[in-house]
């Protein structure tokens, strides 16, 4: 007999999915600014830095919120399940 889950269960899981695709977008765009500060001479360095903190700034902070929503989804199934 297949099990059926709540939609809330199927949503979680859907907003798990994206927010684990999201993280990984993230982290190849860090690990290419990585690379490409790396290969840059230390003299420019310093100057390129601070354009790649900008541009990393917003995804940081939208990374962040994607993380914290789903942690509070998390909770509140956890709760409701008990």
């Amino acid at each position: 007999m297949a099990q059926s889950f709540p939609q809330n269960h199927l949503e979680f899981a859907h907003d798990v999915r994206k927010t684990c695709h999201d993280l990984n977008n993230f982290l190849m765009i860090l690990q290419c600014q990585h690379e490409y500060l790396g290969a840059l001479p230390s003299a420019e360095i310093e100057s390129e830095l601070a354009g790649v903190l900008t541009e990393l700034g917003p995804l940081v902070e939208a990374t962040a919120k994607d993380v914290h929503e789903l942690s509070k989804k998390c909770r509140e199934i956890l709760e409701g399940g008990q």
